[in-house]
């Protein structure tokens, strides 16, 4: 009878341990797979923080491009509106001379 308690409480103990296994193991797939997440998220989180930091960049580099083609543009502006000028100088001259 004794030999029989012993068996049976053995067994229980083994039962426990396999059970305690499992929960191991399925705790530590949970684990993974929340690790997995978090490093899919992360590099997902990295590439879209250096797209808005390359997106910063370019418009950066196209504000002072801008910037520059406004001077360009304001300086021949004035260069026109004084070619214009002198044409409509020129005319009035050449008028003035037909007239005489």
């Amino acid at each position: 009878m004794l030999r029989v308690k012993i068996v049976a409480t053995l067994f229980m103990f083994a039962m426990f341990h396999s059970v305690q296994a499992k929960d191991v193991s399925v705790q530590q797939a949970g684990y993974n797979n929340a690790l997995h997440k978090m490093e899919r998220a992360e590099e997902t989180y990295k590439a879209d923080a250096q797209a808005v930091e390359d997106t910063e960049k370019f418009i950066e580099r196209k504000k002072k491009q801008l910037a520059e083609e406004q001077k360009k543009a304001d300086f021949s502006k004035k260069m026109y509106l004084e070619a214009r000028e002198k044409l409509e100088r020129a005319q009035l001259e050449l008028d003035k001379a037909w007239k005489e």
